[in-house]
């Protein structure tokens, strides 16, 4: 179970990565959860990641740790307002992501959309 909850996060990032919403592997009620907000259901989830493309420059894999149906992906996000680490949390079942909690600091986006828009 290890290995699939691996490769189902490894789809993730990947999809990520290429600004591919279609192969994300979801299930179409995923809860994400970031210091920015909160989205229910796959509507709402990719419309925040249309957002989080825009300012995406690329992702590094620091470290994935799986056990059952959770796995932490240590990340290093690099945005257009720098390098942000991030600490996913995932839910899997049946190879589709049910919820994503997000830990990082928003300071870095927050101060860069405060400058983009005065």
């Amino acid at each position: 179970m290890r290995e699939d909850v691996i490769r189902t996060i490894d789809t993730y990032i990947d999809a990520v990565r290429r600004n591919d919403a279609d192969a994300l592997p979801l299930h179409p009620d995923v809860v994400f959860e970031s210091p920015l907000g909160r989205y229910e259901g796959l509507a709402a989830f990719r419309k925040g990641l249309a957002d989080f493309f825009r300012i995406l420059k690329s992702i590094e894999v620091v470290r994935l740790t799986a056990d059952d149906e959770t796995c932490a992906a240590a990340l290093n996000i690099d945005t257009i307002f720098g390098l942000i680490p991030f600490l996913e949390y995932f839910h899997v079942v049946n190879g589709q992501i049910v919820s994503i909690r997000v830990y990082y600091d928003p300071r870095p986006m927050l101060e860069g959309i405060s400058r983009a828009s005065a």
